[in-house]
């Protein structure tokens, strides 16, 4: 479920969508004068390139994508592709702009928290193949807790996956990481959800490509629908299925009806309109993250305390149904983690 701005409301491997990016990386740290930044995938660099690296003008970016049904139309990995891709333009972005910093990226985690079919209470689904929440939690702070151990400074995160539960968990991992570690690791997915001019953008974005009648029309565009079948067919137009010009429309207004409509035995998977996905509109919706994201963390690393910024889904904490849509999702991670609690418990004690 891709937090795209809702058209009403509220993206690759290295060597796929990522290319553009690694067609420019540094095999290795390097005195020479330059006006770009360097940028290096982290698996490329030996311990002893890491480790010549200036700690206080290296930044790293960690990509969290999730498999996920998507409609009949688009591959369970559209997060991941997304946000990979969105990752290589965003480093891009940042070599230009810090002409004398390191910009190291780390392999993408392909697996997030709480897959769309939980929308509709189905704990288990064939096209989503999710971790659980502490396990995503743990994973995210082990990463950076590594990097801030090794006394690097700065830490940015961006996600694919827009589930609460999801961004609950990366935005723990990020504090803990910063708060014991004396590092800045933040969730700039999150910060960029909740911050009222980027999201703006996002509408006046929508407001060129369709009339108000259509935007009416689209209703909330969470997961699969116009903005995410136009960001793929932007970026990967090769893993979008044609049938997707065909679909029929699933028009939601609020949670309650994404639930009505998720918990129908034939929903599809998505929500909106991905039939009035365009190529144009996917690219605006591209550069949009693009552009948001990377001016985030220019701030960051130029004295703005982001740390205590309004970040998603921070303002769902005083909707009384949020409760519910978080024990929707622990129930299931409860009962798996017993099971595992209990089979090892059998085992240890052969």
């Amino acid at each position: 479920m891709r937090r795209h701005f809702a058209v009403a409301t509220l993206l690759c491997c290295f060597s796929g969508v990522f290319a553009p990016a690694c067609g420019q990386r540094d095999s290795g740290p390097t005195n020479a004068a330059s006006t770009r930044g360097k940028l290096f995938a982290i698996a490329d660099l030996t311990w002893q390139d890491i480790d010549a690296l200036d700690r206080e003008k290296t930044l790293f970016l960690l990509a969290v994508g999730m498999l996920e049904e998507h409609g009949p139309h688009l591959p369970v990995a559209a997060d991941t592709i997304g946000v990979e891709y969105e990752a290589g333009k965003v480093a891009e972005r940042l070599t230009e702009a810090l002409p004398d910093w390191n910009i190291v990226m780390m392999p993408a985690i392909n697996y997030g928290s709480s897959g769309v079919n939980q929308v509709g209470n189905v704990a288990v689904h064939p096209g989503t193949y999710a971790i659980r929440q502490a396990t995503l939690r743990s994973l995210v702070a082990d990463i950076g807790g590594q990097i801030a151990q090794n006394r690097f400074k700065w830490v940015f995160v961006m996600n694919g996956h827009g589930a609460p539960t999801h961004h609950a968990a990366v935005n723990e991992a990020c504090d803990f990481v910063s708060e014991e570690f004396n590092a800045t690791m933040l969730n700039v997915s999150g910060l960029f959800t909740a911050d009222p001019a980027i999201q703006e953008k996002g509408e006046q974005i929508a407001a060129r490509h369709f009339s108000p009648a259509d935007l009416s029309s689209f209703g909330q565009d969470p997961h699969a629908g116009v903005s995410e079948t136009s960001g793929l067919l932007a970026i990967r137009p090769d893993l979008v299925r044609t049938t997707h010009r065909t679909l029929p429309s699933y028009r939601v207004e609020n949670r309650t009806d994404m639930r009505d409509v998720a918990s129908r035995s034939d929903w599809p998977g998505y929500f909106s309109s991905p039939a009035r996905a365009t190529v144009e509109y996917g690219r605006d919706v591209e550069a949009w993250w693009i552009d948001g994201m990377t001016d985030l963390i220019l701030q960051a690393v130029r004295g703005e305390n982001l740390l205590r910024r309004p970040r998603w889904p921070d303002a769902m904490q005083s909707d009384p149904e949020y409760g519910a849509i978080i024990e929707s999702v622990r129930q299931p991670e409860r009962e798996f983690e017993q099971k595992l609690d209990r089979w090892l418990a059998r085992r240890n004690n052969k």
